[in-house]
């Protein structure tokens, strides 16, 4: 009598944790830019579209092109939209990454208007790959849109800091707020690691952050404050 009632217990388990999982999954938010976004990027008066676009799907077997599967490994890229000139204008932003971290419409330069798109992208098997960009556009040829400037791209040399002697450039990101109150609009923090040779995939040995606030009269970025240290060894 007790075996069956165990067996029957644990099967009853198992099914509780699958709905578990299965409700916890169709709860999961959506990833950022799974809804493209909407806005007069180029100010023609007509909105272009910021999207998504798979460009392979991965599983057990070789790569296959998309849709891929909602739960499944992808590379992706972030690309505008534009109906101009007769068809569509295809703008590609980034390269080919995993996974997209935040994508928003701003008014980064401070001139009004939320026109300039921030994004950051990631990849590798501990998300430790990122390109991040804020880029502004403008009507291009047949009043398509086209990208005016890249106002500030990460990690490049002249976004992160200098290496610490002896190490590599770990893992970055950037995030964006209003920080400092002695500057108008909002500012970027970006935060990177250096790891030395010896080091465990987990633990590099430096750290800096560094905030940046927009200069409007040079039209780009400038950072304000920047600080290294040396991360803490796990015990």
């Amino acid at each position: 009598m007790i075996a069956p009632m165990i067996r029957r217990l644990t099967c009853l388990s198992f099914v509780l944790a699958a709905a578990i999982c299965a409700a916890a999954a169709a709860d999961d938010p959506p990833r950022p830019l799974d809804a493209p976004l909407r806005a007069d990027l180029d100010g023609d008066g007509t909105a272009e579209t910021v999207r998504a676009r798979e460009t392979a799907c991965f599983g057990p077997q070789e790569p296959t092109p998309p849709p891929c599967p909602p739960d499944g490994l992808r590379t992706i890229l972030v690309e505008v939209t534009d109906a101009c000139a007769g068809g569509e204008r295809v703008l590609k932003l980034s390269r080919e990454m995993e996974f997209i971290s935040f994508a928003r419409i701003l008014d980064t330069d401070r001139d009004g208007q939320r026109r300039e798109l921030a994004f950051e992208l990631r990849a590798g098997a501990s998300a430790r790959g990122v390109q991040a960009k804020i880029v502004s556009f403008r009507p291009g040829a047949g009043g398509c849109v086209a990208v005016r400037r890249t106002l500030f791209s990460y990690p490049r040399p002249e976004t992160i800091g200098r290496r610490p002697q002896g190490t590599s450039f770990a893992s970055g990101s950037l995030m964006i707020k209003d920080y400092s109150p002695r500057y108008q609009g909002l500012e970027l923090r970006t935060g990177e690691t250096y790891s030395r040779p010896r080091d465990p995939g987990c633990c590099p040995t430096f750290g800096r952050v560094t905030f940046w606030r927009f200069d409007t009269e040079q039209q780009r970025y400038r950072a304000f404050r920047t600080k290294l240290t040396r991360l803490p060894r796990p015990s």
